[in-house]
């Protein structure tokens, strides 16, 4: 049932992205102008905003002057339902029903819808335009600070006293911070050093400083270990999943256009290896391959095993390694 309810409730979220995802990398307001179509301007009413069932009702097509709209609206709703479904059944969730959900419980899958909504716009605004919109980064890393604040709060997580880089060298922090804020400032300051280290070295941008951002507001929510994790290893994989399941369609239309040409003039298509390289010369930007694999790692935990690489601990007990985030 909660996952039913969390569908309905990311396909009618997930229609608002749409919104947020056309309007923010042109600086527009996501709530003035109501919805209208691109083409004539007319306002939409309700039946043209039904999640999911006004694609079909209309055929993919303004009823007003029958512009067509593209089939990702209905992707990006669809996409959005599923992923606020699987909040309610991650693995973490099993044990929670509709009935008998705490305010701890509540708290922690309005972070993780968050999330999900947040890395939705940031993967579809970065995969159009090559930018992370930091308005969503914000928003993201204030979801995961904001959660364990309040997690802090009511005694329910530790506070950080520092970290330790090596056995001999541990660093602490001038006074205890939440988990998800020591993450936060630790992974970002880390990961713009190596940006400037890189860039200096080669003369040019090595790394987006939006995409440094993101990092930081991601290990806010998954803490530094499930964030290594997602860095290194499950956006280079999600991320050449993404990019096969991308580009395939334009695969298609590539070697569609080619049949119909060697049709019409006579003329031998091109080979398929070129058309293979038209069809994904467009790859798959650093942000969506991060936010997929953020995806991935909140669902599942994923997280590095071994025990020397738990990064926080307690400075007066420097021998006993804290459980990992």
């Amino acid at each position: 049932m909660l996952a039913f309810l969390l569908f309905i409730l990311g396909i009618n979220v997930g229609s608002f992205l749409n919104v947020c995802i056309w309007r923010l990398p042109r600086g527009e307001s996501v709530s003035h102008p109501p919805s209208h179509c691109p083409s004539c301007n007319t306002r939409l009413k309700a039946l043209d905003l039904i999640p999911l069932l006004s694609q079909f009702l209309l055929r993919g097509h303004c009823r007003y002057c029958g512009a067509k709209f593209s089939w990702r609206y209905f992707g990006i709703e669809l996409l959005t339902g599923v992923l606020f479904a699987l909040v309610a059944i991650q693995p973490a969730m099993a044990d929670v029903s509709l009935a008998t959900l705490s305010t701890a419980e509540m708290l922690r899958i309005g972070r993780d819808l968050i999330f999900m909504a947040t890395l939705v716009v940031i993967f579809w605004v970065d995969y159009d335009t090559k930018l992370i919109q930091l308005e969503s980064v914000l928003l993201l890393a204030l979801a995961g600070i904001g959660y364990e604040f309040w997690q802090a709060w009511n005694g329910l997580a530790p506070l950080e006293q520092g970290f330790r880089v090596a056995d001999e060298l541990l660093i602490a922090f001038p006074i205890p911070l939440p988990g998800s804020l020591a993450a936060l400032g630790v992974v970002g300051a880390t990961l713009w050093l190596v940006r400037e280290v890189f860039s200096r070295y080669y003369q040019r941008e090595a790394m987006g400083f939006g995409d440094v951002m993101l990092v930081a507001a991601i290990a806010a929510n998954l803490g530094w270990n499930s964030t290594l994790v997602t860095f290194m290893f499950l956006s280079v994989v999600v991320g050449a999943l993404l990019m096969i399941l991308l580009q395939m369609p334009r695969a298609f239309r590539a070697f569609r256009w080619a049949k119909a040409r060697e049709a019409r003039y006579g003329k031998s298509p091109a080979p398929p290896q070129a058309l293979m390289r038209h069809a994904f010369r467009k790859g798959v930007p650093f942000g969506p391959m991060l936010a997929g694999g953020a995806v991935v790692a909140l669902l599942y935990g994923v997280q590095l095993n071994a025990a020397y690489l738990s990064l926080w601990v307690d400075p007066t007990t420097p021998t006993t390694m804290q459980q990992m985030r």
